[in-house]
């Protein structure tokens, strides 16, 4: 049966790094499995790195609305006919990212992950956290020498302490300073057990 797998973290744990090594590695291996990331390169994916690049500005309610779009459009025209060809998918980023980086005082992570949920998206089969100390993935985020709209101390530390509260108990929490050979192993065992 195909799984819907998702790796979530704070920018700099390695999430992006990690996926792909795992996607490689299990490709190399015949294991049918494909890999895309939320936001999309559909339109509403496109609006959405505008905001975080900071060419746009976005108010909390129509950054929400077009995260939802462009998960609707992620599923429909990426996950849902892959897990019907049988194959696995994995996800860099999901709706636990958009309910920690979305949220603050005037909506929590949990009222997020529900407005998900009433559109009927589906909850993942394994989620893989990558967790790490804001201070060490601020670090790794200036080298990339990016600069996006959430890529500062106070946030990392705020959506960092959001996905404490919505990541599910049964997700592979992984220490994101451990070796990326030996994460990508933990997650690997995991997806094809």
């Amino acid at each position: 049966m195909s799984k819907l797998i998702v790796f979530e973290g704070i920018d700099g744990s390695g999430k992006s790094t990690l996926s792909t090594m795992v996607l490689n590695s299990l490709v190399e291996r015949n294991f049918p499995i494909v890999k895309f990331n939320e936001p999309t390169n559909f339109e509403t994916g496109l609006r959405i790195r505008q905001f975080l690049r900071k060419e746009i500005s976005l108010t909390r309610e129509e950054q929400i609305e077009l995260f939802l779009l462009d998960r609707k459009d992620s599923l429909e025209k990426n996950v849902y006919p892959n897990l019907k060809k049988g194959n696995h998918v994995i996800l860099d980023r999901y709706f636990y990212s958009m309910a920690a980086y979305q949220s603050d005082e005037t909506i929590s992570p949990e009222q997020i992950l529900e407005m998900n949920l009433e559109r009927e998206y589906p909850k993942p089969d394994l989620v893989i956290y990558l967790d790490i100390n804001p201070e060490i993935s601020l670090m790794r985020t200036k080298r990339r020498n990016t600069n996006e709209h959430f890529e500062n101390l106070e946030t990392l530390n705020k959506v960092r302490a959001a996905y404490e509260k919505i990541i599910p108990k049964s997700a592979l929490r992984l220490d994101a300073t451990l070796p990326q050979s030996k994460l990508k192993e933990l997650c690997i065992s995991c997806i094809i057990q």
